[in-house]
């Protein structure tokens, strides 16, 4: 039982690593300020979760001294970490879904960073079982915050994007909430429970991130093939075809009559009639039909 929290830790950390891998990547192809903070803070999510690592390998692996001094370390760096990421994680709900953030909400994010701090300082010298309550309750606080900035202004977010990634968020901080209780009144579990949380939450990320590339990538590959099939002059070269010939090709693809063209291009009919026989008579067709199945070919 005592390895368990060092096994899924160890998990999580792989999938934290790679949620990283993925938000750099998405940052690099963006370039926005959004991605700019879910690089810090996934940055963040990754060195608390190495520090509990950490943690929990010293506790198993040394004894004595050397095991409590090391456990200072990372406890030190640890509560900084969490500290940081109680006040960040407020100011990022809100510059996610792109709305301002509220006065006393700003306010309630550094005035429970702090009492984090304190909180924790206080723990580490007195051990009491109350202090470590209330910051687990401290650190739920933000997720159900999130939850509720979400909720509230769920029918006022625009991007698709962002849409999914709040219905997704909001349905996994739900499920988690038995082990929050477990957690809470089973202090033996409260280490196995923040490698639950990790786990959960960061499989989101990488799904989300998953279906942000694979998407990107799919409106790129579309972008090219709408590129590749756009009719120009190179592509029907062998045809000799000339530029007021092509525009009357791109309208007959677009399904304009004799008529219509001749409108659209400000010419007669007769004119159209004309460019529409020679066009005939270079790619050797019969009809409208089997000069766009000659010419799609061509665009390919």
């Amino acid at each position: 039982m005592e390895t368990l929290p060092l096994l899924l830790s160890f998990f999580a950390l792989a999938l934290i690593s790679m949620d990283f891998a993925l938000t750099i990547v998405w940052h690099c192809r963006e370039h926005l300020r959004q991605t700019g903070w879910s690089v810090v803070l996934t940055a963040s999510l990754l060195g608390m979760m190495m520090l509990f690592t950490l943690d929990q390998f010293s506790s198993l692996m040394y004894g004595g001294l050397l095991r409590d001094v090391l456990h200072l370390i990372w406890e030190v760096f640890f509560i900084a970490d969490t500290a940081f990421l109680l006040v960040f994680c407020y100011f990022y709900v809100n510059w996610m879904i792109a709305q301002p953030m509220a006065r006393w909400a700003r306010v309630a994010a550094f005035v429970e960073g702090a009492v984090y701090l304190v909180l924790s300082v206080l723990f580490q010298i007195f051990r009491y079982p109350a202090l470590a309550i209330v910051q687990y309750c401290l650190g739920a606080s933000v997720i159900a915050y999130g939850v509720g900035v979400f909720l509230y202004y769920r029918n006022k977010i625009e991007n698709h994007r962002v849409k999914v990634a709040c219905r997704t968020y909001m349905i996994i901080s739900f499920s988690m909430v038995p082990v929050f209780f477990l957690a809470l009144f089973v202090p033996s579990f409260r280490n196995i429970s923040l490698t639950v949380f990790a786990f959960a939450y960061f499989i989101y990320g990488l799904v989300f991130l998953f279906i942000v590339l694979g998407r990107e990538n799919r409106i790129v590959k579309e972008s090219l093939d709408d590129s590749r099939r756009e009719l120009t002059l190179e592509s029907v070269a062998e045809y000799r075809i000339t530029e007021r010939e092509l525009e009357v090709i791109r309208l007959i693809k677009q399904g304009y009559t004799n008529k219509e063209i001749a409108d659209r291009l400000c010419i007669s009919v007769n004119t159209v009639n004309n460019h529409i026989a020679n066009i005939f008579s270079k790619t050797e067709v019969r009809s409208r039909i089997d000069l766009l199945n000659l010419l799609e070919e061509a665009s390919w």
